[in-house]
């Protein structure tokens, strides 16, 4: 972690506990924008939760998605947005018109409606999931590079992109602001805890991996690729291993195992099977010489090509994300032309590759070997 990030931690030096969140009940879509619920208590939420389980919700998830989350999880946020600090990154016209929303169903529906957390609007709860995944993308960016100089280039040339120093104090502001459930406070058994909201809860989870300087992973499971920091045990889901683990879960490392033993037993490659590959070897050479000649003649780099062409189109990193499946945080080591970021993830990164290429109208052949032939060209050297 970059010096330049510090972290108040709690007096004995460790991270916080995370609380248990309150638990919703009998949850409901009411008039297509508003999701109506009772608390019931309260639950743990998993180990990083905002890594597997929050990383598929944003600000374009349908009010059916988000009543799915706070069905399955508890209360997403708090009515009065006072968790949530969006600075640029943040919907504020969704905000207000959430606010008069809300006056407004009170006035309609006034009977058993006025406590506030039984209702969550819409646009109360998307701006939470936009921010949350700004905060969450963009540390994963920073705790690699030390830095979110890459994740701010993600939004360069987009109407209403800032300054890098305006999008790292939004980043730590916003944090801090959602930072509350961290507070101190006492504890004992007797006393039932407040609880805490998911956006919270989450926020206390990112918090505690920027303090123990976690180290995030991708999954080396080929149909799965998502970033964890430590493993999930088989025992109830107790074992929690983050020193040298390439899979996220016991489940993900016995798929892939499964996968590798069909492939040892599977029949020999046909004739044209080789062929193919000795084709696309020939083209990957024939790459390699080009990816010199283009190294030699100034011409842009296979990062800064995939940026440029992103930005023609003026595509942003939720597009990327939701059409071609490649993460804010892959996406910005590729257009920064790291890929010795996720050294050893080349069968994601193909794939990554060839979704761009897809959604940009590219050829992902050409794109595939371009990659190939440059990390053949930095091992020779």
């Amino acid at each position: 972690m970059s010096k330049d990030f510090r972290a108040t931690v709690s007096v004995d030096g460790l991270s916080h506990r995370v609380p248990p969140v309150r638990f919703a009940r009998d949850v409901e879509v009411v008039d297509e924008e508003w999701i109506r619920f009772g608390l019931a208590g309260l639950i743990e939420l998993p180990d990083e939760f905002y890594l597997r389980t929050l990383k598929g919700y944003d600000g374009d998830s349908s009010i059916e998605e988000i009543a799915d989350l706070v069905r399955a999880y508890g209360q997403l946020c708090l009515d009065d947005f006072a968790e949530w600090d969006g600075g640029w990154m943040g919907n504020w016209e969704q905000r207000s018109i959430a606010t008069e929303k809300r006056f407004d169903y009170k006035q309609k529906y006034k009977e058993g409606l006025m406590i506030p957390d039984t209702l969550l609007h819409l646009w109360e709860a998307q701006p939470h999931l936009d921010h949350f995944r700004f905060l969450r993308d963009a540390w994963i960016v920073a705790s690699a590079t030390g830095d979110l100089a890459d994740w701010h280039r993600l939004f360069e040339g987009f109407p209403g992109a800032s300054s890098l120093e305006r999008t790292v104090s939004d980043w730590v502001n916003g944090l801090n602001k959602g930072l509350g459930v961290a507070a101190p406070r006492i504890d004992h058994p007797l006393a039932q805890e407040e609880g805490a909201s998911l956006f919270g809860a989450s926020c206390l989870q990112l918090y505690n991996h920027i303090v123990e300087q976690a180290q995030y992973k991708i999954c080396a499971n080929e149909s799965c690729g998502q970033f964890f920091v430590r493993q999930q045990g088989r025992s109830g889901g107790a074992q929690r291993k983050s020193e040298g683990v390439k899979y996220c879960s016991s489940k993900c490392a016995k798929a892939q195992a499964q996968r590798e033993l069909r492939r040892r037993r599977s029949v020999p490659a046909s004739d044209s099977l080789i062929a193919e590959a000795q084709q696309e070897e020939s083209q990957t050479m024939v790459m390699l010489a080009l990816s010199g000649s283009r190294e030699a003649q100034g011409l842009p780099s296979l990062g800064k090509m995939l940026r440029d062409v992103r930005i023609a189109q003026q595509r942003t990193d939720r597009d990327v994300r939701r059409q071609a499946g490649v993460p804010a945080p892959v996406l910005a080591a590729v257009e920064a032309n790291d890929f010795d970021r996720y050294e050893g993830q080349s069968v994601h990164m193909v794939r990554w590759l060839e979704g761009l290429a897809k959604l940009y109208g590219m050829d992902s052949k050409e794109v595939v070997a371009r990659y190939r032939a440059d990390r053949i060209r930095a091992m020779v050297k």
